[in-house]
């Protein structure tokens, strides 16, 4: 500011007048880093990190991102979350052969080869998303059931938290509509 009051701005290139100056707050395809980060919600985010916490290690390993696992507000899945959860299946002494295949076909982008991986193990694929879907709706549930247990004068911003945990939800839902009927029709 100078000492009239002025909001004083140095851009990095040349902007005509009258164009507008925008920040970029994040990636706008998942609205929980906004959320968590600037306190507000974007529902017309069109996905939501998949919320595989327990696989970080995978993700790293795979070189994938947050941004990367994403769960469709119509029930897809990434191909990134397939990729994770199929390479956390593949971590025992019977697949270590399989494993370091899958790891240097995602590496390298070869699709071909990796659904081939992903053909052969479908069904464990499937019950290993079907029982993080699940559970995650059940910890929704329990974290709203507790929200709303709380006095909105010391905890102003309840409504807007369980309201984010609705679009989580209501994307999971989606999602396990999705995975059941692969299920369905895989059985």
């Amino acid at each position: 500011y100078d000492g009239e009051g002025n909001c004083l701005v140095t851009t990095s290139r040349d902007v005509p007048a009258g164009c507008p100056l925008r920040i970029s707050l994040g990636d706008g395809t998942d609205p929980s880093p906004l959320f968590a980060k600037y306190g507000f919600l974007d529902e017309s985010s069109p996905a939501t990190y998949c919320k595989l916490l327990h696989l970080k290690k995978e993700m790293r390993d795979l070189r994938y991102d947050y941004s990367d696992l994403l769960f469709s507000i119509d029930g897809q899945i990434s191909p990134a979350v397939y990729d994770v959860v199929l390479y956390s299946i593949l971590d025992n002494a019977e697949y270590s052969s399989l494993r370091q295949k899958f790891y240097q076909a995602c590496l390298a982008g070869n699709d071909a080869e990796k659904n081939q991986y992903h053909q052969q193990f479908l069904p464990y694929t499937l019950e290993a998303l079907q029982k993080h879907v699940d559970g995650m709706l059940r910890t929704l549930d329990e974290l709203s059931d507790r929200a709303r247990g709380y006095d909105l004068s010391t905890h102003p911003r309840i409504p807007l938290i369980l309201k984010h945990n609705e679009f989580v939800r209501n994307t999971f839902l989606n999602v396990k509509a999705n995975v059941d009927a692969m299920c369905m029709n895989y059985a």
